[in-house]
């Protein structure tokens, strides 16, 4: 599905203190048709969601980020080379970051198997894949950008990859 519609957020009143009271600091701008294009006098610190694109690179970020902290890896997650694919669709990516993931876990732990670590990693992916769903939701709310639109695909995104990667350790 494509939507030709952006939302952007961007500060109210610039960089200027709010008034005493005042709990508005951000402002949704709906744009139409305007492809995520920016004019001339937009603050360079806005933020914009477009498509869900957006969305799916943060949850993506945050899950392989989680996904790392519990299972104990000292990689940083959006530099790892196996997950450098372009044209995949977010949840082969996401796939692939977590079995980057694995293989560099199991490097670190050679006295197992590789059905043991396997099965230690399974558990540590799939609650870094929630946590990270998790946060991402929450960001997008404090934002004021998480639309119905954006959580029902984050939620479909976050449910296709438990169960691909589910699917994908049954069959190693």
């Amino acid at each position: 599905m494509t939507v030709d519609d952006d939302l952007s957020v961007q500060p109210v009143r610039g960089v200027q203190p709010r008034p005493s009271g005042s709990h508005e600091p951000f402002a949704i701008v709906h744009r139409s048709g305007s492809h995520g294009k920016r004019s001339q006098d937009e603050d360079s610190a806005d933020i914009g969601l477009s498509d869900g694109k957006q969305a799916a690179e943060l949850l993506f970020s945050a899950a392989m980020d989680q996904i790392a902290r519990l299972a104990v890896l000292d990689v940083d997650p959006a530099h790892l080379p196996e997950i450098a694919l372009a044209g995949e669709s977010h949840s082969q990516r996401l796939l692939l970051g977590m079995e980057a993931l694995l293989e560099r876990y199991r490097q670190r732990r050679p006295e197992q198997t590789e059905t043991e670590a396997r099965q230690a990693f399974a558990p540590l992916a799939l609650t870094g894949l929630e946590r990270g769903y998790l946060e991402t939701c929450q960001v997008l709310l404090q934002l004021n950008v998480y639309s119905v639109t954006i959580a029902e695909q984050l939620q479909g995104l976050f449910l296709l990859s438990q169960q691909l990667f589910r699917e994908r350790l049954q069959t190693s």
